[in-house]
């Protein structure tokens, strides 16, 4: 043994100039905590510490291997202890390999610990409460067989002990066989810190019949403090004052001016650590019951208050005192549901001292990762005041910050936050929890009914929303519960856009229907006639909530930040200027809205953003007066629209465009808009890839609406379609329309309300570097190798070569102007007569597109070629019947008629009938089972029509 100790003395030595860095560590899981002061100091000297996660895992169970490494760390100083090593294996299932060998073998040499009978020490096994006490007293220099800790009732000695010197304080549901957790250790663990070391006089052991016995020296005594610094400030030596020597302990206030103790280690702060209250109280309370709760017999009629820290007025603690702590003649308003108010009575001295502490609610606004102390930012959504009540404090820039594991929170988390006015900063901030529900009902500055609960206002209660009196019932809203149960923050339920809808007309139950109705447009541009449970005339020409019951009545709720550019109103379904001006007027005549940038002007002045979760709801008239709500969502993939049109020169007269848009919490990003875009210009542009085909081309169709347009076959990006291209294009578009015999390949393509491709530019350079015909002569060929391809040149060899990028879109194109996917460059046949318009990468060159054209030489083309000209032409179907109509007809002339099916990309030919020509106009039927839903193209001569049915 004294050996052992020999080379022990010796690496305390060695390792001397070593330092174990102290300071609470911020673990991860410091929420999870619950003997936070012992855990920070046992971690902070090194005896116990975190995983390389950064959480502590507190709950944890203790093993046997894990308890020795404690003691060893506790007895000899981590730094000392991680030197210890096993030249043999001290249990035969403690190999000298384990990690904790040199930990057992000291702690049984030195008589702490003992394994079992059958030669093992079961390092892995959990260790009980009363395994771990009889570890600690040994520490201590309590002797176990002097002490009893050894037999059948060893248990019943050691828990005795124990608690007798206030090993197990803190713990009120100490269970000493029960497997004890890591922070119950480190509970334990700092309780011995502070416990009173012993020793026992010379002792003489004899042997009698075999058991040993004691007879001298049987009594165990505290060790004097001799010369050790009194660090614990108690009688006689304590075990931190002969381990832990630069380990100081010291009686002080924290910032809230409550009792406490404050921990250094080798100069360095551990922490300050309040005492436990003798009596807690989360409301106002008299002074009488507060004498009654201490079991006071003498008054304290100078009972000193503390309000967030500050000395506030003293009041008289005194028997059957019906004054409360918070009154008209002292600390007036400074305490109400939610505050938080401790006690500290100080018997010797009859000194009561209560402090006041208030509980605030806010929102992460950022954190601060990067950082040696990493922090987050508060944003205080209550009222912070001083004592006077009344004066309010404001929390921003450092006195904002909280220094703490950040991994704890997220932005825009709702937090409880405590701050000291005396120390003019924050000192705690917790995740606040939350109930969502339906709104039964609430009473002004008390409480609220949610999903038939009632719950009672905190003090500092704040709304999302600004007023309580916003609230509706029958409304959804999340509730953030302050640490006592009671409401602390109230926020609307967050809503998707798809419940959010414009409320377009009302009715009351007053009107000449006798019901309450609202007209809502729908986020999916679906417009509802609803009945609703309410009046809600006043809603009118505003964005709501909605919900509805399962009789279908609808309830609905103004929706939060609702915003409008100008002053919007509804105009009447009688108004004849509908057509022009839309279901708005009033509005801006300087909006200007484009899907290529995030900001919108609503008005000179007003800047708002779309982004990629923006729904757009947007209302236009045709020129009947009908109005159609289109739905987009993402500012990409909405319209264009501007008060005035940028095509024409000079500039049409300005339209007012109206919008009302609801945004995220107090920024200015848009969840929601309704615009009512009504005369406006209003185009759809996008920079997709767009190929025409000309052979698809059709003559110049005019639609129920007189708009004019070609039907071409195309390909937007990887999509073959059919797109309608507007006769008149805007002035700028590179698209010439009606063209059939040039294929065309543009991009950045603009599309107006009714779906017609307006203008569209030129295939940039910076884009695509594009080749076609011009630069190799016709010709497409199939090379050798996988991704390869020749164009131009009269054989393969004297063709171009080219790689074709792996993920390339590749089409034909047959002389009818049908358009085909290439799936594989295998898939090219080598036609030396073939055109082609490919699309090279910029930054590889690779073909990333590649348009391949058949050509048929002996083909007649245009529509006309057959000599049949009309002036026009449009049908109508009902019951498999398509009525025709041709104008400019001649008698006698016989004229083919062709019904066709517009399926995707292609015409597909149904049937052509010839019908006998009457002079100037000619009405004829066709028999044809047209489907329903679907489109077809009506065609004679060079005239067609557009047939939907």
């Amino acid at each position: 043994m004294k050996k052992f100790l020999s080379l022990v003395l010796a690496l305390v030595m060695t390792m001397s100039l070593v330092t174990v860095s102290a300071s609470a560590k911020d673990f991860s899981d410091d929420g999870s905590i619950t003997y936070k002061e012992a855990v920070d100091v046992i971690s902070g000297i090194g005896v116990v510490d975190g995983y390389s996660g950064g959480d502590f895992k507190p709950t944890e169970v203790l093993t046997r291997g894990a308890a020795a490494k404690i003691i060893c760390n506790l007895i000899l100083g981590p730094t000392t202890a991680s030197y210890l090593s096993a030249d043999t294996a001290p249990f035969k299932d403690v190999p000298v390999t384990n990690v904790f060998a040199g930990y057992i073998t000291y702690c049984s040499q030195q008589g702490i610990i003992n394994g079992y009978a059958d030669g093992t020490f079961r390092p892995t096994a959990t260790l009980s409460g009363n395994a771990f006490m009889k570890m600690l007293l040994g520490a201590l220099g309590y002797d176990s067989a002097i002490e009893g800790y050894t037999g059948a009732n060893w248990t019943v000695a050691v828990i005795k002990q124990a608690a007798g010197i206030g090993l197990d304080d803190g713990n009120d549901e100490f269970v000493g066989s029960k497997a004890v957790t890591r922070e119950e250790a480190a509970l334990y663990a700092f309780n011995m810190l502070q416990a009173t070391m012993v020793e026992y006089d010379a002792k003489t052991s004899v042997d009698i019949n075999g058991a040993t016995v004691t007879i001298a020296g049987d009594k165990a005594k505290e060790v004097a403090q001799g010369s050790y610094d009194n660090n614990m400030h108690k009688p006689n030596l304590q075990f931190a004052e002969r381990y832990f020597d630069k380990l100081d302990k010291t009686e002080t206030t924290d910032d809230f001016a409550r009792p406490a103790t404050k921990w250094t280690f080798k100069g360095d702060k551990i922490g300050t650590y309040a005492d436990a209250a003798d009596v807690t109280y989360t409301s106002n309370v008299k002074l009488g019951d507060i004498y009654s709760d201490l079991d006071m017999s003498e008054k304290d009629k100078n009972a000193e208050v503390y309000y967030n820290g500050v000395e506030a007025d003293d009041v008289a603690v005194s028997k059957g005192n019906t004054v409360k702590v918070s009154s008209s003649s002292a600390n007036n308003k400074l305490v109400a549901d939610g505050s938080t108010v401790e006690v500290f009575y100080d018997e010797d001295n009859n000194d009561v001292t209560i402090c006041i502490i208030d509980t605030y609610v806010g929102t992460i606004s950022s954190k601060e990762e990067k950082v040696s102390d990493p922090y987050v930012v508060v944003n205080s959504e209550s009222l912070v005041t001083k004592k006077d009540a009344s004066t309010s404090v404001s929390i921003s820039g450092s006195k904002a910050r909280f220094e703490t594991n950040t991994d704890n929170f997220e932005e825009d988390d709702v937090v409880l936050f405590t701050y000291s006015q005396s120390a003019d900063e924050i000192k705690s901030v917790v995740k606040a929890e939350s109930v969502e529900g339906t709104l039964d009902k609430y009473t002004l500055g008390k409480n609220l009914t949610l999903a038939d609960t009632e719950y009672k206002y905190s003090k500092n209660i704040a709304f999302s929303f600004g007023s309580e009196t916003s609230m509706t019932t029958k409304s959804d809203y999340v509730i953030y519960l302050d640490t006592n149960g009671m409401v602390i923050y109230v926020d609307e339920q967050e809503f998707d856009a798809s419940q959010y809808a414009y409320v377009l007309y009302t009715q009351s139950s007053n009107s000449r229907f006798g019901k309450d109705q609202v007209q809502l447009v729908m986020s999916d541009g679906s417009v509802k006639t609803v009945d609703t449970d309410d009046d809600y005339t006043s809603l009118e020409g505003t964005i709501v909530y909605y919900r509805a019951d399962d009789k279908g009545e609808y309830a609905l709720r103004q929706a939060a930040n609702v915003h409008k550019n100008g002053n919007p109103t509804i105009t009447t379904t009688a108004d004849a200027s509908i057509a022009t001006n839309g279901v708005l007027s009033g509005g801006a005549n300087t909006f200007e809205m484009k899907n290529t940038r995030a900001a919108i002007t609503t008005k000179t002045g007003t800047t708002v953003y779309g982004n990629s979760e923006t729904v757009f709801v947007v209302a236009e008239s045709d020129a009947r007066g009908k109005t159609d709500y289109s739905v987009y969502k993402g500012i990409k993939n909405a319209p264009t629209i501007m008060s005035d049109d940028p095509t024409t020169s000079p500039t049409v007269e300005t339209k007012a465009v109206e919008m009302v848009y609801t945004t995220s919490g107090s920024s200015d990003v848009v969840t929601f808009a309704f615009i009512d875009a009504t005369g406006a210009y209003v185009t759809n542009g996008k920079r997709d890839v767009v190929f025409l085909a000309a052979e698809s081309a059709t003559k110049m169709i005019t639609d129920g609406d007189n708009n004019q347009y070609y039907l071409y076959n195309a390909v937007v990006d990887d999509e073959i379609t059919t797109v309608k291209v507007k006769a008149a294009q805007d002035a700028g578009s590179v698209v010439l329309a009606g063209n059939d015999t040039v294929n065309q390949v543009v991009t950045n393509a603009d599309y107006n309300n009714k779906g017609l491709l307006t203008s569209a530019d030129n295939i940039s350079s910076t884009d695509y570097d594009r080749i076609d015909v011009s630069d190799h002569g016709t010709g497409v060929w199939k090379l050798s190798g996988s991704y390869s391809i020749g164009l131009g040149g009269t054989t393969a060899s004297a063709s171009t070569r080219y790689t074709v990028a792996s993920d390339a879109k590749m089409y034909y194109i047959d002389t009818d102007g049908v358009i085909t996917k290439i799936d594989d460059v295998k898939n090219i046949s080598s036609d030396s007569t073939a055109t082609y318009i490919g699309l090279l990468d910029m930054t590889d060159g690779d073909i990333a597109y590649l348009f391949i054209q058949e050509v048929d030489n002996g083909k007649q083309e245009g529509a006309g070629s057959s000599g049949v000209v009309l002036s026009g032409i449009s049908a109508s179907y009902s019951s498999g019947t398509v009525t025709v109509t041709l104008t400019g007809t001649n008698a006698g002339q016989v004229y083919p008629v062709t019904i066709s099916l517009v399926n995707g990309g292609t015409l597909v030919k149904l049937t052509t009938a010839n019908v006998t020509g009457a002079a100037t106009t000619t009405r004829a039927t066709i028999s044809a089972a047209l489907s329903a839903g679907s489109t077809y193209m009506v065609t004679c001569g060079d005239q067609s029509f557009v047939l939907g049915v």
